[in-house]
Protein backbone atom coordinates (compact mmCIF):
# COMPACT_ATOMS: atom_id res chain seq x y z
CA UNK A 1 0.00 0.00 0.00
CA UNK A 2 2.96 2.23 0.39
CA UNK A 3 5.05 1.27 -2.26
CA UNK A 4 1.40 2.60 -4.32
CA UNK A 5 0.82 5.38 -2.86
CA UNK A 6 4.44 6.59 -3.35
CA UNK A 7 3.97 5.76 -6.74
CA UNK A 8 0.75 7.97 -7.59
CA UNK A 9 2.60 11.14 -5.50
CA UNK A 10 4.76 13.58 -7.36
CA UNK A 11 7.93 13.70 -5.72
CA UNK A 12 8.34 16.17 -3.27
CA UNK A 13 11.87 18.35 -2.73
CA UNK A 14 14.75 17.00 -0.86
CA UNK A 15 14.38 19.04 2.18
CA UNK A 16 10.99 19.63 2.26
CA UNK A 17 7.76 18.07 2.45
CA UNK A 18 5.90 19.95 -0.41
CA UNK A 19 6.11 19.79 -4.15
CA UNK A 20 7.33 22.78 -5.62
CA UNK A 21 5.21 24.36 -7.94
CA UNK A 22 8.09 25.14 -10.43
CA UNK A 23 8.31 21.09 -10.72
CA UNK A 24 4.74 20.27 -11.82
CA UNK A 25 4.25 23.65 -14.50
CA UNK A 26 7.30 23.68 -15.62
CA UNK A 27 8.30 20.31 -17.27
CA UNK A 28 7.84 20.37 -20.93
CA UNK A 29 3.75 19.44 -21.28
CA UNK A 30 3.07 21.31 -18.80
CA UNK A 31 2.47 18.99 -16.27
CA UNK A 32 0.53 16.99 -18.30
CA UNK A 33 2.14 13.54 -17.65
CA UNK A 34 1.40 14.36 -13.64
CA UNK A 35 -2.60 14.06 -14.05
CA UNK A 36 -3.87 11.89 -11.71
CA UNK A 37 -1.22 11.98 -9.39
CA UNK A 38 -1.19 13.20 -5.40
CA UNK A 39 0.86 15.94 -4.63
CA UNK A 40 1.16 18.29 -1.57
CA UNK A 41 1.65 22.32 -2.65
CA UNK A 42 2.08 25.08 -0.34
CA UNK A 43 2.39 29.24 -0.87
CA UNK A 44 0.28 32.66 -0.57
CA UNK A 45 -2.65 33.19 -2.58
CA UNK A 46 -1.94 35.63 -5.48
CA UNK A 47 -5.33 36.12 -6.04
CA UNK A 48 -9.13 34.13 -5.42
CA UNK A 49 -12.52 33.57 -5.76
CA UNK A 50 -15.56 32.22 -4.99
CA UNK A 51 -18.16 30.53 -7.75
CA UNK A 52 -21.27 28.84 -7.98
CA UNK A 53 -22.62 30.46 -5.05
CA UNK A 54 -19.83 29.88 -2.41
CA UNK A 55 -19.67 26.30 -3.35
CA UNK A 56 -15.66 26.34 -4.31
CA UNK A 57 -12.90 28.66 -4.72
CA UNK A 58 -10.52 29.02 -7.21
CA UNK A 59 -6.54 29.86 -5.67
CA UNK A 60 -3.63 31.22 -7.69
CA UNK A 61 -1.03 29.44 -5.80
CA UNK A 62 2.39 30.51 -5.67
CA UNK A 63 5.53 29.41 -3.23
CA UNK A 64 8.25 31.85 -4.97
CA UNK A 65 9.65 28.67 -6.98
CA UNK A 66 8.51 29.36 -10.27
CA UNK A 67 6.83 33.16 -11.68
CA UNK A 68 3.95 30.97 -13.17
CA UNK A 69 0.73 30.33 -10.10
CA UNK A 70 -0.66 27.07 -9.64
CA UNK A 71 -4.65 27.09 -9.94
CA UNK A 72 -5.95 24.92 -6.87
CA UNK A 73 -10.18 24.19 -6.47
CA UNK A 74 -11.20 24.40 -2.97
CA UNK A 75 -14.23 22.95 -2.11
CA UNK A 76 -16.65 24.78 0.53
CA UNK A 77 -16.11 21.28 2.90
CA UNK A 78 -13.04 21.75 3.51
CA UNK A 79 -12.63 24.95 5.23
CA UNK A 80 -13.84 28.79 5.33
CA UNK A 81 -13.28 30.04 1.75
CA UNK A 82 -13.64 33.73 2.69
CA UNK A 83 -10.24 33.88 4.93
CA UNK A 84 -8.92 31.29 1.65
CA UNK A 85 -9.74 33.99 -1.30
CA UNK A 86 -7.85 36.75 0.37
CA UNK A 87 -4.93 37.77 -1.28
CA UNK A 88 -1.15 37.20 0.91
CA UNK A 89 -3.09 33.82 2.70
CA UNK A 90 -0.61 31.17 3.49
CA UNK A 91 -2.04 28.04 2.39
CA UNK A 92 -0.76 24.20 2.62
CA UNK A 93 -2.96 21.51 0.67
CA UNK A 94 -3.07 17.96 -0.52
CA UNK A 95 -4.60 17.12 -3.57
CA UNK A 96 -4.84 15.56 -6.96
CA UNK A 97 -3.41 17.09 -10.03
CA UNK A 98 -6.37 17.35 -12.93
CA UNK A 99 -6.27 18.26 -16.38
CA UNK A 100 -7.59 21.77 -16.98
CA UNK A 101 -11.14 21.77 -18.56
CA UNK A 102 -9.92 24.26 -21.50
CA UNK A 103 -6.86 22.76 -23.68
CA UNK A 104 -5.74 26.04 -24.73
CA UNK A 105 -5.20 27.61 -21.09
CA UNK A 106 -1.51 28.69 -20.34
CA UNK A 107 -2.08 26.15 -17.96
CA UNK A 108 -2.48 22.42 -18.58
CA UNK A 109 -3.03 21.32 -15.08
CA UNK A 110 -4.80 21.83 -11.87
CA UNK A 111 -4.69 21.02 -8.45
CA UNK A 112 -8.08 19.13 -7.03
CA UNK A 113 -7.86 20.19 -3.29
CA UNK A 114 -8.82 16.99 -0.83
CA UNK A 115 -7.43 18.47 2.18
CA UNK A 116 -6.45 21.59 4.18
CA UNK A 117 -2.95 21.16 6.05
CA UNK A 118 -2.65 24.59 7.07
CA UNK A 119 -4.36 27.99 6.28
CA UNK A 120 -2.14 31.42 7.44
CA UNK A 121 -4.89 34.24 6.59
CA UNK A 122 -4.08 37.73 5.87
CA UNK A 123 -6.07 40.27 6.86
CA UNK A 124 -7.36 42.40 3.98
CA UNK A 125 -7.69 45.52 5.55
CA UNK A 126 -3.99 45.42 6.97
CA UNK A 127 -2.46 43.61 3.62
CA UNK A 128 -0.36 46.29 2.29
CA UNK A 129 -0.13 44.17 -1.47
CA UNK A 130 -3.46 44.71 -3.16
CA UNK A 131 -4.16 42.93 -6.52
CA UNK A 132 -3.09 45.96 -8.41
CA UNK A 133 -0.18 46.89 -10.46
CA UNK A 134 2.11 48.55 -7.79
CA UNK A 135 4.68 51.25 -8.23
CA UNK A 136 8.20 50.85 -7.34
CA UNK A 137 8.14 54.11 -4.96
CA UNK A 138 5.13 51.99 -2.89
CA UNK A 139 7.15 48.66 -2.75
CA UNK A 140 9.95 50.72 -0.99
CA UNK A 141 7.69 50.62 2.09
CA UNK A 142 7.10 47.18 2.15
CA UNK A 143 11.01 45.88 1.61
CA UNK A 144 9.99 42.61 3.62
CA UNK A 145 7.45 41.41 1.30
CA UNK A 146 7.72 43.01 -2.42
CA UNK A 147 9.17 39.88 -3.56
CA UNK A 148 5.77 38.60 -3.85
CA UNK A 149 5.18 40.79 -6.47
CA UNK A 150 5.99 39.65 -10.17
CA UNK A 151 8.15 42.68 -11.00
CA UNK A 152 10.74 42.37 -7.96
CA UNK A 153 10.74 38.28 -8.18
CA UNK A 154 11.69 38.56 -12.07
CA UNK A 155 14.23 41.11 -11.29
CA UNK A 156 15.67 38.37 -8.17
CA UNK A 157 15.91 35.39 -10.48
CA UNK A 158 17.97 37.73 -13.24
CA UNK A 159 20.34 38.61 -10.04
CA UNK A 160 20.48 34.96 -9.29
CA UNK A 161 20.76 33.59 -12.78
CA UNK A 162 23.83 36.16 -13.15
CA UNK A 163 25.61 35.78 -10.06
CA UNK A 164 25.40 31.44 -10.15
CA UNK A 165 26.90 32.33 -13.97
CA UNK A 166 29.84 34.34 -12.61
CA UNK A 167 30.49 32.03 -9.62
CA UNK A 168 30.41 28.96 -11.62
CA UNK A 169 32.88 30.33 -14.55
CA UNK A 170 35.28 31.50 -11.83
CA UNK A 171 35.08 28.24 -9.55
CA UNK A 172 35.67 26.23 -13.00
CA UNK A 173 38.54 28.41 -13.69
CA UNK A 174 40.60 27.68 -10.03
CA UNK A 175 39.66 31.18 -8.12
CA UNK A 176 38.14 31.03 -4.57
CA UNK A 177 35.73 33.67 -3.67
CA UNK A 178 36.85 35.53 -0.74
CA UNK A 179 35.31 38.58 1.26
CA UNK A 180 38.04 41.22 1.26
CA UNK A 181 37.41 43.87 3.50
CA UNK A 182 34.59 46.35 3.11
CA UNK A 183 35.56 50.18 3.01
CA UNK A 184 32.94 51.93 5.01
CA UNK A 185 32.56 55.10 7.28
CA UNK A 186 31.21 52.82 9.95
CA UNK A 187 33.61 52.16 12.99
CA UNK A 188 32.00 48.77 14.32
CA UNK A 189 33.88 47.37 16.93
CA UNK A 190 37.25 49.28 16.17
CA UNK A 191 37.01 48.22 12.80
CA UNK A 192 38.12 51.90 11.44
CA UNK A 193 41.51 51.27 13.17
CA UNK A 194 42.27 48.30 10.86
CA UNK A 195 43.78 50.73 7.94
CA UNK A 196 43.03 53.96 6.70
CA UNK A 197 42.32 55.31 2.87
CA UNK A 198 43.63 58.91 2.39
CA UNK A 199 43.83 61.16 -0.51
CA UNK A 200 45.66 63.55 1.65
CA UNK A 201 49.43 61.61 2.61
CA UNK A 202 50.98 63.21 0.23
CA UNK A 203 49.93 66.77 1.97
CA UNK A 204 50.27 65.52 5.44
CA UNK A 205 53.69 64.12 4.80
CA UNK A 206 54.95 67.36 3.03
CA UNK A 207 53.73 69.52 6.30
CA UNK A 208 55.38 66.70 8.65
CA UNK A 209 58.56 67.68 6.84
CA UNK A 210 57.96 70.90 7.09
CA UNK A 211 57.78 71.28 10.58
CA UNK A 212 60.32 68.84 11.09
CA UNK A 213 62.80 71.57 8.86
CA UNK A 214 61.37 74.59 10.74
CA UNK A 215 59.55 73.81 14.02
CA UNK A 216 57.39 76.26 15.38
CA UNK A 217 58.55 78.68 17.57
CA UNK A 218 58.06 78.32 21.50
CA UNK A 219 56.42 80.08 24.02
CA UNK A 220 59.58 81.45 25.70
CA UNK A 221 60.88 82.43 21.88
CA UNK A 222 57.56 84.93 21.64
CA UNK A 223 58.21 86.00 25.10
CA UNK A 224 61.35 86.91 24.33
CA UNK A 225 60.42 88.43 21.27
CA UNK A 226 57.85 90.60 22.81
CA UNK A 227 60.26 91.94 24.97
CA UNK A 228 62.80 92.92 22.44
CA UNK A 229 59.63 94.35 20.77
CA UNK A 230 59.29 96.77 23.66
CA UNK A 231 62.31 97.79 24.34
CA UNK A 232 63.01 99.19 20.93
CA UNK A 233 59.49 100.42 20.53
CA UNK A 234 60.41 102.02 23.98
CA UNK A 235 63.97 103.63 21.96
CA UNK A 236 61.77 104.71 19.05
CA UNK A 237 59.79 106.51 21.35
CA UNK A 238 62.58 108.37 22.75
CA UNK A 239 64.17 108.97 19.70
CA UNK A 240 60.51 110.40 18.15
CA UNK A 241 60.24 112.54 21.14
CA UNK A 242 63.81 114.14 21.04
CA UNK A 243 63.12 114.78 17.23
CA UNK A 244 66.35 112.36 15.71
CA UNK A 245 66.54 111.90 12.48
CA UNK A 246 65.89 109.09 10.09
CA UNK A 247 69.08 107.69 10.01
CA UNK A 248 69.37 107.20 14.33
CA UNK A 249 66.28 105.80 14.06
CA UNK A 250 67.24 103.04 11.37
CA UNK A 251 70.21 103.04 13.65
CA UNK A 252 68.15 100.88 16.03
CA UNK A 253 67.92 98.11 13.17
CA UNK A 254 64.02 98.45 13.52
CA UNK A 255 63.85 96.99 9.70
CA UNK A 256 65.70 93.99 10.71
CA UNK A 257 63.43 93.45 13.99
CA UNK A 258 60.02 93.86 12.14
CA UNK A 259 61.36 90.94 9.73
CA UNK A 260 62.29 89.06 12.32
CA UNK A 261 58.89 89.24 13.85
CA UNK A 262 57.04 88.74 10.74
CA UNK A 263 58.78 85.45 10.02
CA UNK A 264 58.32 84.33 13.57
CA UNK A 265 54.53 84.92 13.01
CA UNK A 266 54.58 83.01 9.95
CA UNK A 267 55.79 80.01 11.59
CA UNK A 268 53.43 80.17 14.45
CA UNK A 269 50.40 80.58 12.37
CA UNK A 270 51.03 77.67 9.98
CA UNK A 271 51.78 75.25 13.07
CA UNK A 272 48.43 76.76 14.63
CA UNK A 273 45.93 77.28 11.91
CA UNK A 274 46.71 74.23 9.95
CA UNK A 275 44.53 71.53 10.62
CA UNK A 276 45.84 68.14 10.45
CA UNK A 277 43.96 66.38 6.72
CA UNK A 278 41.29 64.71 7.10
CA UNK A 279 41.34 60.64 6.45
CA UNK A 280 38.65 58.50 4.78
CA UNK A 281 38.54 55.36 7.14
Amino acid sequence: MQDQLAADEVPRAQFSDRVPIRSIISGPDGGSDLVGRKARVGGWVKTGRKVEKDAFAFLELNDGSSATNLQVIVDASLGDLGQLVSTGTCVVVDGELKAHPNPNDKQKVELRAEKLLHVGPADTAKYPLPKTKLTLEFLRDFVHLRSRTNTISAVARIRHALAYATHTFFHNQGFLYVHTPIITTSDCEGAREMFQVTTLISEAERLEKELAQNPPPTEADVEATRLVVKEKGDIVSQLKSAKASKQEIDACNIPKLINRVTNMFDQFRSATDKQTPTHVY
